[in-house]
């Protein structure tokens, strides 16, 4: 199951998974939360694996790969917080060719994710500074 999580800045948008994530949870909550902040421009996002989260099914495996190759470039930053070591791999494994800056938490890290998300760029003598 997805949910979103509210009270976040309107360029954040905040994903909880419990439960085993499915591809109605795709298609009723991410997707159409993150088409309408994109709309906008590019997005910063929190995803959070609690210690409920179970995995995915294949279905929404697919539309997680479909959306995100749709949207590659409209992701600023991503902050992933999870305890779950094959989620963790996964991230670790892919993260060299995501053109956004993936950032792993633990839960118990969530605050520090939350900072880390909302920080915004800014640019000094034409770097980056995160």
């Amino acid at each position: 199951m997805l949910k979103l999580i509210e009270g976040l800045p309107p360029d954040v948008l905040g994903i909880e998974a419990a439960g085993k994530v499915t591809h109605d949870d795709y298609r009723e909550v991410l997707i159409p939360a993150a088409e309408a902040k994109i709309v906008q421009g590019p997005i910063r996002m929190l995803y959070v694996a609690g210690s409920d989260f179970t995995g995915y099914e294949l279905e929404a495996l697919w539309d997680d790969a479909a959306f995100g190759f749709k949207h590659w470039h409209q992701f600023k930053r991503i902050a992933v917080v999870t305890d779950s070591a094959w989620l963790r791999a996964a991230i670790t494994m892919f993260r060299p060719f995501f053109p956004s800056q993936i950032r792993l938490f633990r839960l118990a890290e969530l605050a520090a994710a939350k900072d880390w998300i909302i920080r915004v760029e800014q640019v000094s003598n034409g770097g980056r500074i995160a």
